[in-house]
Parts: C-alpha cells; structure tokens; sequence
C-alpha cells in the first residue's frame, strides 16, 4: 500500500506578497500642481478640502497637503508632492510600496505601507505625510487627474499644468546648425579662418592669435576681423558654438547615436582647453607659423570640400578621433579640449546676458530636466537636489538654450548680467 503524502502548509511573507521594485522608473511626468506663494494666503482651504478625499472628514493633519504659515513674516508656502522625474521615495521604500504609474503619478500601495516614514524622510519636499495616529502615509496621487484642491484655491494659488509641450528653441537651432554647417562647409569651403563679404570681414581669434605670436607683427584689419566673434560673444554669449559651429553641429549629429561610456578623470579639466590655446600660440611662435590650424577640426572640416579640399592624410583622422570623444561625454571636445572655445570663453566671462535657474515655478529636486539636457554638464545636479538655484559658469554656456527650451515651467531664463532677481517664471 503506497504512503500518503502529507500535504505542507504554504507560508507567505511580506516578501512574497509585495511587489518586487521596478528595475526601470518611467520618466513620464505627468501633469502637476504648480504652487505661487505670492497668491497663497493661507487660508488652508486646500487642507481642508484634500482631507475630505482623504478620510472623508474635515481634518487638515490628515491632508496629503500641508501649508506652512509663517506669522512673523506673513509668507506662506505648500508642500506637495511633485511626482519627480526620479522619486527618491522609491528606493527609500523597504516594503516597495510606492511605485510610479504609466501616467508618471507616484502612488502609494495603502495595503502594504507599514508607515515607516522612510519615505518622508527621502523627500526633499516631505511629501509623503504621516498620519497623526500611525498608519499608512498620505500622499498627493494628484486626485486620479482632477485634484480638489486646485479647483477649490479661492486665490488660485495653485495650478494644475503640464507646463508647455512645444519646444521652440530646437524647431530654430536645428535648421540654423543645418544652414551654417551647409555654408560654412559646402558653399562658402574653407572660410571659417578668414571669410571676407565686401567691407565685413571675420577671422578666427585662435588663429589670429598663433599668425600674431607667429609673425610679431599685428594688422588692425586682422585685429577688427578678429573682434567679430569677441563681439558676438560678449552681446549673446558662445552662440556661435551653440548655434553656428560646423563641427558642434557634426558632435550634437553624432551624440545622437554614439554611446556614452564616460572620460578618464585626468582628462575632465575644463582648464585643458587653455592649456591648449597657450601651447598653440607658443608652438606658432617657435615655428613661425599656425600650429594648430593645420589640425583644428572646425578649419579642417571648412577645408574639406569642393575643388580645394585639403583632407588627404593624416588630417583623414582627425574629425572621426575628435567624434569619437563623444563615446566619453556629450560635447567632450567643446567642454576640455576646443582652443577657439578657450578664446570665446575668456569673452564670455565678461559678456552682457547670463542664463539663470531658479523661478518660483523651477522645480528643482522632483525635475532636473535643464541639467540632464545640458551638452555642456554645467548645470549643477547637487544644487538643484538639494532646493538651490544653481549658478551657471557663462564662460562654459555654449548658448544652445536646451535648458530653456526643455523647462516645462519656465524656471530657466536668459537675463541681463547685472539683473539681480529671479524671474517669476511663466504664467500656466
């Protein structure tokens, strides 16, 4: 007679009922709540209002939203979440349960939260509320789409946005990158170092630089030819490598498809640019003539069409070796190594405009948009994670506007260098 088999009784855990974490955190945002302190009077109507959603009462300590009220100086500000593009609640979570839907709303599972306040703890913003008498936490999941708070502000104090869809700036950078490289290269070939149009005439500072080193002798048509691109500088910043350099256009073409595996850490030095404008003009004094022309990318890459071409050689390798620095960092060539940009960066320091992050409507921590869309890695990721405006080096800004065109909420702005304040930000 065969055994019988006892049956086994089947344990679970939290671990085997919660949700395991998502290996990939969508990057959707989706629409959100955009606070204005100098309309907030707080009244605390919108605490009254989200606890009635939330425990169907008429109790502000149980609101996913908090107003803080400061008497001795009569401003106010409300903490929200934000639903960030990268929450730091969710890895904070030890029971997984807060996870960010195919919306980009960031939501707490009520069933498995255990209150630790982990989460709140993470937040920069404190979002995640804690319940007065213990419990899951509260948070902001935006009503489904229809928060009751934004409708119920009697000073319209909050706003319930998607920010601006359509990024201008690009639709007219791309096209003018486009129509420079194609004149630059393919009409007007080999003119980048000098062109001359009737009575206007433009020369490369860098390469005017090593002729003067070269020849000790300094022409004030080649000074005034110079000057034209200082001048552009100092009025509109670097937009001649943002929006007019051949070969930036060639670099921001291959970062589109080039992978990035980062730079050695020697050779992250935003100093070596000068280091190589300095041996330049110090080799072209030494050997009478323009050392480094002969290999400039943005001169060989003018030079390397039409009748006169003048790519044979070694000088084949030098725009592919220079793009392949993509592979470390996006603009690697623009940021450590461009001598014409070590030239219009001593300009840019003394230049008339600045661009500046930190509008009341910046979102800083929960977004960071402007700093991942940076060519140039200038903007200060830590700064903004920590509520801070960070300050943007103008020397370093290639005026490609990417952070402007990328704010949904008009946090980035271009202002006059002697402007003091931050700008408001756009009206949603």
């Amino acid at each position: 007679m065969p055994e019988l088999v006892q049956p086994t009784t089947l344990q679970l855990t939290m671990d085997d009922i919660r949700p395991l974490p998502d290996k990939v955190t969508p990057k959707k945002r989706p629409a959100s709540i955009v606070f204005n302190p100098s309309l907030c009077t707080g009244c605390g109507t919108c605490e009254m209002v989200c606890s009635t959603q939330q425990v169907q009462a008429v109790d502000p300590s149980s609101a996913a939203i908090r107003t803080l009220r400061s008497t001795q100086n009569g401003n106010n500000f409300t903490l929200v979440c934000l639903h960030c593009r990268d929450p730091l609640c969710i890895p904070a979570c030890p029971s997984h349960a807060i996870k960010k839907d195919a919306q980009g709303i960031v939501r707490v599972n009520q069933a498995i939260c255990t209150g630790c306040g982990l989460c709140a703890l993470a937040c920069p913003e404190a979002a995640p509320m804690m319940r007065p008498g213990g419990g899951p936490v509260i948070k902001c999941d935006l009503c489904d789409g229809d928060p009751a708070c934004v409708k119920q502000c009697p000073e319209q104090a909050l706003t319930f946005t998607r920010g601006k869809k359509l990024g201008w700036i690009r639709l007219i950078r791309w096209p003018v990158q486009a129509l420079a490289f194609f004149m630059l290269v393919m009409v007007l070939a080999g003119t980048f170092c000098y062109f001359k149009a009737g009575s206007f005439v433009m020369a490369c500072p860098t390469g005017f630089l090593q002729n003067l080193a070269s020849t000790k002798v300094l022409l004030l048509t080649s000074l005034g030819a110079a000057s034209v691109l200082i001048l552009l500088t100092l009025f509109f910043g670097r937009i001649f490598c943002g929006f007019i350099c051949p070969f930036g256009f060639v670099l921001d073409l291959a970062g589109k498809i080039i992978p990035k595996f980062g730079l050695p850490q020697f050779l992250k030095s935003r100093l070596i640019k000068y280091g190589i404008l300095a041996g330049a003009v110090g080799a072209s004094a030494g050997i009478g003539c323009q050392a480094f022309c002969t290999i400039c990318p943005i001169g060989s890459l003018c030079r390397s069409y039409g009748p006169n071409g003048v790519l044979t050689g070694f000088q084949m390798g030098i725009l592919p070796a220079v793009a392949a620095l993509e592979m470390g960092e996006k603009r690697s060539w623009c940021r450590y190594f461009c001598p014409v940009g070590a030239v219009l960066a001593l300009a840019a320091k003394f230049g008339f405009i600045k661009i500046v992050i930190g509008a009341q409507q910046c979102k800083k921590f929960s977004c960071m948009k402007c700093a991942d869309v940076c060519p140039m890695g200038i903007i200060d990721k830590d700064a903004l994670s920590q509520g801070i405006s960070p300050q943007i080096p103008m020397s370093e800004c290639i005026m490609c506007m990417r952070c402007i065109d990328g704010c949904a909420y008009g946090g980035a702005k271009i202002r006059f260098r002697w402007q003091k304040s931050a700008p408001k930000g756009i009206k949603i």
